[in-house]
């Protein structure tokens, strides 16, 4: 019985390892599709990014948490990390990284104080703007891309789940069947 406890358990580790580096290699792609598809001209402080700087952190958590706000049942974004997930998963492409660069930079010039200092109605507005905008301009790539990527990492974790009718991903074992 241990063991096969164990074995279950072993499973289920690789099955989320493998599912994560899925979605790393998809993310990464979905990114250098909209670079190749799309000419995005960026300033040379935007090409040569290192390391987040303290600005872009703050801007990429509110950023991701008017995505996935805190409610009754679960946790933000944030609290979730899922913002450290997505500059984890910039330090392996340079692409994402500048990306994460440039919409951070766009948001935070947007003529008030940076978006992390905005109002919630405020953040709310924009970001709805950012979705409804030219998909050739960096406010829609970032918003797309970051939006599908922290998607994928909440949803990917049990504490997301609270409140839901699941208790683990429907994928790669499937959904239950109706009459359970």
């Amino acid at each position: 019985m241990l063991h096969a406890k164990y074995n279950d358990e072993h499973l289920n580790i690789s099955l989320r390892n493998k599912s994560f580096n899925q979605q790393r290699r998809q993310i990464l792609q979905s990114v250098g599709v909209f670079f190749a598809a799309h000419s995005v001209s960026l300033s040379a402080e935007v090409l040569n990014q290192g390391a987040p700087t303290n600005s872009e952190k703050t801007t990429l958590a509110a950023f991701v948490d008017v995505l996935i706000p805190k409610d009754r049942f679960t946790g933000s974004a944030t609290d979730l990390q899922v913002d450290a997930q997505l500059w984890s998963l910039a330090e392996s492409s340079e692409k994402l990284r500048q990306l994460l660069a440039a919409g951070c930079e766009w948001l935070n010039q947007t003529g008030g104080p940076p978006f992390s200092e905005l109002k919630y109605k405020q953040q709310y507005k924009l970001v709805a703007w950012m979705a409804e905008s030219d998909w050739e301009n960096v406010p829609r790539l970032f918003y797309e891309i970051v939006r599908s990527s922290a998607m994928r990492f909440y949803f990917a974790q049990p504490a997301a789940w609270e409140g839901l009718a699941i208790d683990r991903p429907p994928q790669p074992l499937g959904y239950s069947p109706p009459w359970h």
